[in-house]
């Protein structure tokens, strides 16, 4: 069964490979999101940045502010190589330290979830994450390294994220960075992307959180089919 990422009004600008209606860059509080006192943490909302190539922004009245962007579908880049797409984000440290960077993402499954960041003008990294139809915080990471957050040394002073596409389909709503382990506030799902996803309300497995059995090999032979958003899989023997 195909999963939808969300029921998504019309767009409401569209950034031309040009970047004529690219809009300037700025740190915010999002909506309900607002800056904790204890931390420096700050928040920004996506479509605040500087974009070309091909982002556009869309409206979404589950993301904060009502927009995110998401890019033009047609300019994938799923190789080694970031598409032409850019958001571009000013962000200001406000002290020396190590900062983790975060970003709250929609992704349906695995075809359509992820994109390439960059800090610094540094190397492209590609990362994903697989959410269901529902908004969900995680922090940058290497690709499927999914528990090992990416570390960023950051002076103090200005510096500069940019996010490019990687495939069709992903949607951004905001990003955070902070200098501790804080959290950004807005992740309210019983699930655990993406060892499981959001569906509908419910929590569905992926293949490899039960031990990415498929059907029809031999260790798979007889036991019960489970139901999982990625593959089908055979219930181990262990398992209820």
């Amino acid at each position: 069964m195909p999963l939808v990422v969300g029921r998504r009004r019309a767009c409401v600008a569209l950034v031309t490979l040009n970047g004529a209606l690219a809009c300037n860059p700025r740190v915010t509080t999002i909506g309900s999101l607002s800056r904790d006192a204890a931390s420096e943490g700050r928040y920004i909302e996506a479509e605040s940045g500087t974009l070309s190539g091909g982002f556009m922004i869309e409206d979404d009245s589950t993301a904060s502010g009502g927009r995110f962007i998401t890019p033009q579908v047609g300019i994938a880049s799923d190789g080694t190589e970031p598409g032409p797409a850019r958001a571009t984000y000013d962000a200001e440290a406000d002290s020396d330290g190590t900062y983790l960077i975060w970003a709250r993402i929609q992704a349906a499954d695995l075809s359509v979830n992820r994109f390439w960041f960059q800090v610094d003008g540094g190397a492209w990294i590609k990362w994903r994450i697989t959410t269901g139809n529902i908004w969900f915080w995680d922090q940058f990471h290497d690709n499927i390294d999914y528990g090992t957050p990416l570390p960023q040394t950051l002076s103090a002073g200005p510096h500069q994220f940019t996010i490019a596409n990687c495939v069709d389909g992903v949607a951004i709503d905001a990003l955070y960075y902070a200098p501790d382990d804080s959290k950004p506030v807005g992740d309210s799902t019983k699930c655990d992307p993406p060892n499981s996803i959001d569906i509908d309300g419910g929590c569905q497995p992926s293949c490899g959180s039960l031990g990415g059995m498929n059907c029809g090999t031999t260790e798979c032979m007889g036991l019960p089919t489970v139901s999982v958003y990625d593959c089908s899989a055979c219930c181990p023997a262990t398992l209820p």
